[in-house]
């Protein structure tokens, strides 16, 4: 299943290429990390984002941009993970649970957005107005992401997800 939303990912990402920071992958490694915990969405979310950065139909990023959009999908593939496992563990209305999903998938949006503009503003520099002019990106990147997780993760979690079960080892 891992591969499949992946997989699925890169395949609508690819047409909307010509759309900035409007991008599915954020949602598939966060839905990877909430069906199966937060270290294979963490993993899933590192190796997805390392293939897509390195073969981005507009070339790889500099080094610096490169490891924080690494770092950053890892995040969303780990919080989707903590997410899944506080599901099994609380009794939340759909409403709410949802609710939280959201803001969840844009907060670590947010995060991705702060530490890619703060790599390339470092290592482009000027660094004030560079990380200014991709204010309005960032903030496109966290709405439209905030609205796939509103319309497409209800439907992923509907047909084939279910929130991650952590087994806890036996007591000594």
């Amino acid at each position: 299943m891992s591969g499949g939303l992946v997989a699925a990912a890169f395949a609508i990402k690819y047409p909307l290429v010509g759309l900035p920071n409007v991008e599915p992958l954020t949602l598939a490694f966060f839905s990877v990390g909430y069906a199966y915990g937060p270290l294979w969405g963490l993993f899933v979310g590192m190796a997805g984002e390392f293939l897509y950065a390195t073969i981005n139909p507009f070339g790889p990023p500099i080094v610096p941009v490169w490891v924080a959009q690494i770092v950053g999908m890892g995040v969303a593939g780990m919080a989707g993970g903590w997410l899944g496992t506080w599901h099994t563990r609380a009794n939340w209305s759909s409403r709410w649970s949802l609710g939280v999903i959201v803001a969840t998938g844009a907060l670590v949006t947010l995060f991705f957005d702060i530490l890619t503009n703060v790599a390339i503003a470092f290592a482009i520099g000027p660094f004030w107005p560079v990380l200014i002019a991709g204010a309005p990106f960032a903030g496109i990147h966290v709405a439209s992401n905030a609205l796939l997780f509103l319309l497409i993760f209800p439907i992923l979690r509907r047909w084939f997800l279910r929130p991650a079960v952590v087994i806890d080892p036996p007591e000594s």
